[in-house]
Formats: C-alpha cells, sequence, structure tokens
C-alpha cells in the first residue's frame, strides 16, 4: 500500500445536491475522529475527464491526512448512474461509454466503502437546485425552470431528483448495511440530533459527540431580484451581486413572484410522484412529509 493509498477515503456522501449534503459534511468534520480534505467535492468518479487524471490525482486530495482517522468525501455529482463528460460544450448529457456505472467504479476500487445519500422532497430540491444555477449566472432566469429543466439537461435540475431511478442501481452494487439513506424533512429537521449520532455510529464514529451547529444558513438563498440583477451586471461588474446592494435587494424582493411559476411545479410534480411508490419500496420507509410541490403550487395559484 501506498502513502497516498493509507490516506484514501472509506466514506462518501453521494447526494443528492441541494439536499443538506453540505451541513452533514460539516458536522462530520467537526468530529474528532475524522480528518477531512479541504476540498469536499472531488468529482473523480462524476467527470470523465476528472477520472482520466488517475489514481494518483485523486489520492492527492487526501494527501496530509491522519490514515489514523476517519478519511472520506462527498460529491454529489455520484447519485447518478453513467459517468459523463463534465467539461464538454453541449449542454445535454453525454457519457463516457468506455466506463462502468458510477456505483460500479468506485465500489470496484472500494469494496469495503460506506454510503451516505441524503433524500429531500423532489420538488423542493429541484427548486433550490434551479435558484443555486440562477445565482451562478450560468443561464438566463429569464427562461424559468422548465425550460432550463429540459433544454440544459447537463445541469440536471430534474435527472438529480430521480431518486428511485438512481437508487435502485446503486443498490446493485451495495449492500444495505453499506448504504445509509437520510431523509431530510423526516431526520434532519425533525430530529437532526438523533440523525447525527445514527451517522456517527454507522461510521464507526463516537455517536456522543455534539457538534457545534452553524449560526446561519450553510448556502444563504439569495431572493429572485437580487439573481435578476446580478445576471445582468455580472459581466460589467462581477462582484455586485455579492455586495451589500445584493443584500438590500433581497430585503426588498420585489421581482419574488417572478421566479417560479404554477407549471413549473406542475412538470417536476408530473415527472417525480409517478416514483414515489417505488421509492418508499426501495427506502423501506413512508414519504408522506413530501407534499410534491403541493402547498407551493396551491400559493401560486391563489395569486
Amino acid at each position: 500500500m501506498t502513502s497516498l493509498e493509507r490516506t484514501a477515503p472509506r466514506f462518501v456522501i453521494i447526494g443528492a445536491q441541494k439536499a443538506a449534503t453540505t451541513w452533514l459534511w460539516d458536522m462530520l468534520d467537526q468530529h474528532p475522529g475524522t480528518s477531512l480534505p479541504v476540498q469536499k467535492e472531488i468529482h473523480y468518479f462524476g467527470s470523465s475527464e476528472l477520472y482520466a487524471r488517475g489514481d494518483d490525482w485523486y489520492f492527492s486530495h487526501f494527501r496530509g491526512l491522519d490514515p489514523d482517522k476517519l478519511i472520506g468525501e462527498a460529491s454529489t455529482s455520484y447519485f447518478y448512474d453513467r459517468v459523463p463528460y463534465f467539461f464538454n460544450t453541449s449542454s445535454q448529457i453525454e457519457f463516457d461509454k468506455s466506463l462502468p456505472s458510477i456505483p460500479e467504479l468506485i465500489s470496484e476500487k472500494f469494496p469495503e466503502m460506506k454510503f451516505i445519500v441524503m433524500l429531500r422532497d423532489p420538488v423542493q430540491r429541484a427548486v433550490s437546485a434551479y435558484s443555486h444555477w440562477m445565482k451562478q449566472g450560468r443561464v438566463s432566469p429569464r427562461l424559468g425552470l422548465k425550460r432550463v429543466a429540459t433544454e440544459q439537461p447537463k445541469m440536471r435540475i430534474l435527472e438529480y431528483g430521480l431518486y428511485a431511478r438512481w437508487l435502485e442501481i446503486w443498490m446493485e452494487y451495495i449492500p444495505p448495511e453499506r448504504l445509509l439513506i437520510i431523509r431530510y424533512e423526516d431526520q434532519i429537521k425533525t430530529n437532526w440530533a438523533r440523525t447525527l449520532s445514527d451517522t456517527y455510529a454507522y461510521l464507526g464514529l463516537e455517536p456522543a459527540f455534539k457538534p457545534e451547529l452553524p449560526n446561519r444558513p450553510v448556502h444563504p438563498s439569495w431572493g429572485w431580484t437580487r439573481i435578476l440583477f446580478n445576471y445582468y451586471t455580472g459581466k460589467v461588474s462581477p462582484k455586485m451581486g455579492h455586495s451589500r446592494v445584493g443584500a438590500l435587494l433581497d430585503r426588498f424582493d420585489i421581482l419574488a413572484d417572478r421566479a417560479i411559476k404554477a407549471e413549473d411545479i406542475e412538470f417536476l410534480k408530473a415527472a417525480y410522484l409517478p416514483e414515489k411508490a417505488a421509492l418508499q419500496e426501495l427506502t423501506g420507509s413512508s414519504l408522506e412529509s413530501w407534499d410534491y410541490g403541493e402547498e407551493l403550487l396551491e400559493k401560486l395559484k391563489s395569486k
């Protein structure tokens, strides 16, 4: 075993994107039994181009960590089926057909690896992901969620919420004792302390450890007025959206009602709701806490 392999990860948070993975990562990073890299998301197995850089490049991210402590990583691009091209110019999803599926690829390299997947109401997750990409200024916010999701599938706004599809593939390669499923609404929002304790125990860490909770959101959200302002001024003054001006726009978010339309929620609900029964069977749990955007839809229709 090389010195780099001694610090290889023993667990991975594979997703889902915008489902509190960064919060959990921070809670794990505080535990005295872990030694985690500075870079949370490496995306080695989620990108053909990054995977082509080789194992030495991947292991280098863990150089200097304590091999006697628990080492891991968290890349939300892993909760998928095939390895896509990450840096191509196409807005479509194109796969590297020379590589096996992502769970097969990881499990072959790390046969004892433990995995954590976090699930959130898929409609809420998609809305959050859409807001994230609009905040990044990657595509015009004037298109709307439905058009961005269908015309820019590479952003995977819709795809990452197809939980049953991806879980079924992962479960073909990973036994249940090495795949921890955490439901955001039922476990983190309602009893985060118990959830953390159970997660620590699952990873072989001292379950009684009490981390310090963040005093503000991990990823502060922006109002729609600020998002639009940032998009149209970004090329002229990239820092304007992140300044006090941006914060002021959040206080007076006069364009908030233009962010999400009823047709966006109906589109997402139609895509995700048919998976509910299969997902409940795969996870062995009720998903009644997920309303699949129904409350948000009612608010939008009442305006």
